[in-house]
């Protein structure tokens, strides 16, 4: 059913750092009928990347810490623990723009190539983000500081926890982040492998 939708109108009515168009549709219901004209606010973003970074050899995950003001308006913390995310500006690629921002969050360098674990829209009803989730290997013990760029004004702190912390964090609630989250549920299920990859042959 991917002519579900007949588009009448598109009206650009939010252009700022976010984007928003106001679209008038018609949609096709599974039933071959058709609705009235609808009404419907889409966000328009920017392609994102995601990284999950992992040291195979010590068991950590390297997060980032930020303070964000969405959790503060919803009653949660300020500071949330999340992997490292950006967007990809024109002209990257999704591999490009996981080098960029984990550098630029976390000083690390990724060893070998990440492994791709999902590519998603993070939120079809009202959103354009899709997001390539990758995880990386690292080495955790050159992973600390302080980091993000200052021309947009970014306070990024770079945190080592050990796996049974990072599954602990996830249980309780601490991690809120949705893209943390998934890859921390993919690490769950590929861990081992990982592990076992890494270790030096006997």
């Amino acid at each position: 059913m991917d002519d579900c939708f007949t588009i009448l109108d598109r009206q650009r009515v939010l252009d700022g750092f976010l984007k928003l168009d106001r679209y008038a549709v018609r949609q096709r219901r599974f039933d071959g009928t058709e609705t009235p004209t609808l009404h419907r606010d889409i966000l328009v973003a920017a392609e994102c990347v995601g990284v999950l970074l992992y040291d195979p050899l010590r068991d950590a995950v390297v997060l980032v810490e930020q303070a964000r003001l969405v959790p503060v308006l919803m009653g949660l913390g300020a500071v949330q623990a999340e992997i490292v995310a950006g967007h990809i500006d024109p002209g990257d690629t999704p591999r490009s723009a996981a080098d960029r921002e984990v550098r630029e969050e976390t000083g690390c360098a990724i060893l070998g190539e990440p492994e791709r674990i999902a590519v998603a829209l993070t939120s079809p009803g009202f959103n354009t983000e899709r997001l390539h989730l990758y995880c990386a290997l690292v080495d955790s013990t050159t992973a600390a500081g302080f980091y993000g760029l200052a021309a947009e004004h970014e306070d990024i702190r770079v945190l080592v926890l050990p796996y049974g912390q990072f599954v602990q964090w996830q249980a309780d609630g601490r991690i809120t982040n949705l893209f943390t989250l998934t890859a921390g549920l993919w690490l769950a299920l590929n861990r081992d492998r990982l592990i076992s990859s890494a270790a030096p042959p006997r």
